[in-house]
């Protein structure tokens, strides 16, 4: 078969070069350049070309006499994934998953301890300056109070609902046995005594501290 082939090449008019010649492995070799045009082309083993053709031996047989244009063809096998890849690459990915799923689940705590932690404070400066400007006394409630023991602790009737200001803690944020969960402020902006709120969350806590002239610090952690 590769004296036929390889008669059959030579009978083309084009003439033989070095250059073009595949490895003896292969079992191919191509008779070029003279002609005018070559293209290189890669196709799968399903695929027949009508300048080569790949015979039963696993050689490539020239089927056209003329050199104007000469086509070369190679011929890879299909890649992809297999199953028990597929599987190890899962499995990988899963293990990694609940290796990180703790440290994102603190990460999430924080972030939401730290935002009730905000809102608490703004809360409180909210109705500090408030009872600065009205020249009446205010106050802020946690949200775990309803409205009703708010207003009950604070002393306040809140006719125009302007001098109670309610802190709303997110979902899954609760407030310390030992934190205060309401504050009043006098009408210069001061208040009585020294208040902390003390805000949980699996396992974190914030630490809201207001002073007597109503200034207000957070920090991650205890009270000191």
């Amino acid at each position: 078969m590769q004296q036929v082939i390889y008669s059959k090449l030579n009978a083309s008019p084009c003439t033989r070069s070095a250059a073009s010649r595949v490895a003896p492995s292969s079992d191919f070799e191509h008779s070029s350049p003279s002609c005018a045009q070559t293209k290189l082309h890669f196709i799968y083993p399903h695929t027949q070309s009508t300048a080569f053709r790949l015979s039963p031996s696993g050689n490539f047989e020239h089927s056209s006499s003329s050199c104007a244009q000469t086509k070369l063809y190679f011929v890879y096998p299909r890649s992809g994934f297999t199953l028990f890849e597929l599987i190890v690459t899962i499995t990988i990915i899963a293990i990694l998953a609940v290796m990180a799923a703790p440290s994102f689940a603190s990460i999430y705590s924080r972030q939401k301890l730290e935002s009730s932690a905000r809102e608490v404070a703004m809360k409180v400066s909210e109705a500090r300056a408030q009872a600065v400007m009205l020249r009446e006394s205010t106050g802020v409630c946690l949200s775990s109070l309803s409205e009703t023991n708010c207003s009950t602790a604070l002393t306040i009737t809140d006719t125009n609902k302007n001098r109670i200001f309610v802190a709303h803690l997110d979902k899954g944020v609760t407030v310390d046995s030992r934190s205060e969960t309401y504050l009043k402020f006098r009408n210069n902006g001061s208040v009585a005594a020294a208040t902390n709120f003390i805000l949980l969350r699996n396992g974190f806590s914030y630490c809201i501290a207001v002073g007597i002239t109503g200034d207000t610090t957070i920090k991650e952690g205890a009270c000191t």
